[in-house]
């Protein structure tokens, strides 16, 4: 069993990211110079960066105020070099097109490192959003082209759709997807100056839509946290994997 299995097996549940990917990561920043790393939804990946990149600025957002709280509590606190943010979730639009994404007003200005970020890892938000595209154009000012991107649920048509649009708006190189037990990741590099000043116009990224889509994932939110609201009302506790550490901190 590897060290990362023996480490991070007990903190992984159905909606994190696999052990098979997090092997994959530990391979890579021990064979490349990792400074910083930039990360759209928080969990057990940033504890990841935390152990594992412990003198490198790592700039983590989540759309969950529950699950920010609970990576926050979990992080390694020996060091400051660590910043999990709240970013709800907004509609946006980019190069002419309708998006859902993180509202992450000055905070991704605010906490970028002088030199771009050496990887990328995005996560969320929802996929069902049809969100996770926009995440990249959000950041196309704090990267390069040596900027390692890494796309988790790449087995997904969601996913797969959005790296082509990707591809049709900046030079991509690099792109290769990687199995990692039953989910794939994609990995890629991109030239960050777009090909042109609009998207392709197309039928899922249009206003009415992503109003329906976020209001749908609105309600889905409220529904959640109504029914964590009746489990902590008889003392119970849905998710032990996901229990707030208490630090002393707060």
């Amino acid at each position: 069993m590897s060290s990362i299995r023996d480490e991070f097996a007990s903190r992984i549940n159905p909606v994190s990211i696999n052990i098979e990917t997090l092997e994959f990561l530990e391979n890579y920043i021990k064979n490349n110079e990792v400074n910083s790393v930039l990360e759209f939804g928080s969990g057990v990946s940033t504890e990841f960066w935390s152990e594992k990149l412990p003198d490198a600025q790592i700039l983590s957002f989540d759309n969950s105020r529950r699950y920010a709280r609970i990576t926050n509590s979990r992080i390694s606190k020996i060091h400051n070099n660590i910043c999990v943010h709240y970013a709800p979730l907004k509609r946006m639009k980019f190069f002419g097109i309708h998006y859902i994404s993180y509202r992450l007003t000055k905070q991704l200005q605010k906490g970028s490192p002088k030199n771009p970020f050496d990887i990328v890892f995005i996560d969320g938000p929802p996929g069902f959003l049809h969100a996770r595209e926009a995440t990249l154009f959000q950041c196309i000012d704090y990267i390069d082209e040596n900027t390692m991107i890494v796309i988790d649920d790449a087995e997904r048509e969601i996913e797969r759709k959005t790296i082509e649009r990707w591809a049709s708006m900046f030079d991509m190189k690099d792109l290769q997807y990687h199995t990692m037990g039953v989910k794939e990741i994609a990995t890629f590099r991109i030239t960050p100056k777009p090909k042109m000043a609009n998207l392709p116009h197309n039928d899922i990224h249009t206003r009415w839509n992503m109003i329906k889509l976020l209001w749908t994932f609105r309600k889905r939110n409220t529904m959640h946290n109504l029914w964590l609201l009746k489990m902590r009302l008889l003392n119970r506790e849905p998710f032990p994997d996901q229990i707030i550490e208490n630090t002393g901190n707060e």
